[in-house]
């Protein structure tokens, strides 16, 4: 492990500070976006028996973990390890799994930190599982926002960062005249994105296809992948606004797959 931005120990007075700081320029979008993070790729642990809360956040991306370290100012580490590829199988075919070097990013929120974030991202998390372990953490269970009442910038907050954790974006342009585009977020938990998928249709008015991708093989056992798909055209102009939306400012912290949305609405409209 390599910490990169070593984070100063906080005492009690210090975390008064940051938590006065934050309740007064905090929104619920701030919400929505740490929702979206910690519904893919975010993590909560504890052990009430030793006093040990942790909210993580771990990806192969330093940008958002970059973010995260320095808006709740926590230390930023770097790890690298030796993995391999899950085996993937498929109707009339097979990838077998490879060895790999995995390098990730890392930030962690610890005891009174971890127990006041988990508190207020918890209305934003659609993911039961991750939502039962916020559970574990809290010793309680706080109230989610009603999926009825998500507002397009909540819901753009919060897709935004999960398409940056668990999604990918692919941008096709044989020609400029027919550019498009398939964004997909991508879960082993067909729930879960069914409850994204309702979200955003319900809010934006438009179909998103949820389809069963693909079978691959874990230390865990057999899972399914499933996509969420977003598809963008110039015959196919409906999820435009999802697009659009997406590359606005403040919404995606991850500029790799900002990018190229942002290219393909370029093109779109040349």
């Amino acid at each position: 492990m390599t910490v990169l931005i070593d984070a100063p120990r906080q005492t009690k007075k210090t975390l008064k500070d940051f938590f006065k700081r934050r309740k007064e320029t905090f929104t619920n979008l701030d919400w929505c976006k740490w929702g979206g993070w910690f519904d893919t790729d975010g993590d909560f642990y504890a052990r009430p028996d030793l006093s040990v809360y942790a909210s993580r956040l771990r990806l192969k991306d330093r940008q958002p973990i970059e973010l995260f370290s320095k808006t709740f100012e926590v230390s930023l580490a770097y790890y690298e390890h030796m993995t391999k590829t899950p085996e993937r199988s498929g109707e009339n075919w097979i990838v077998k799994s490879k060895k790999y070097l995995s390098t990730t990013f890392s930030g962690v929120l610890n005891g009174d930190k971890s127990k006041w974030f988990t508190k207020n991202v918890y209305p934003y998390l659609l993911n039961e599982e991750k939502k039962d372990y916020a559970v574990k953490l809290l010793g309680y269970r706080p109230q989610s926002k009603d999926i009825e009442t998500w507002t397009q910038e909540e819901i753009i907050n919060y897709l935004g960062s999960a398409i940056g954790g668990d999604g990918s974006v692919s941008l096709y342009q044989s020609t400029a005249k027919f550019p498009h585009i398939d964004m997909k977020l991508i879960s082993s938990d067909s729930r879960y994105l069914s409850e994204v998928k309702y979200v955003i249709e319900n809010t934006f008015k438009i179909y998103l296809p949820l389809a069963e991708r693909f079978i691959y093989h874990t230390a865990e056992g057999e899972k399914i992948s499933y996509h969420l798909r977003f598809f963008g055209s110039r015959k196919n102009p409906e999820n435009l606004p999802v697009f659009e939306s997406l590359v606005k400012d403040n919404v995606m912290s991850l500029d790799r797959k900002k990018n190229r949305i942002q290219e393909f609405i370029t093109l779109y409209a040349a």
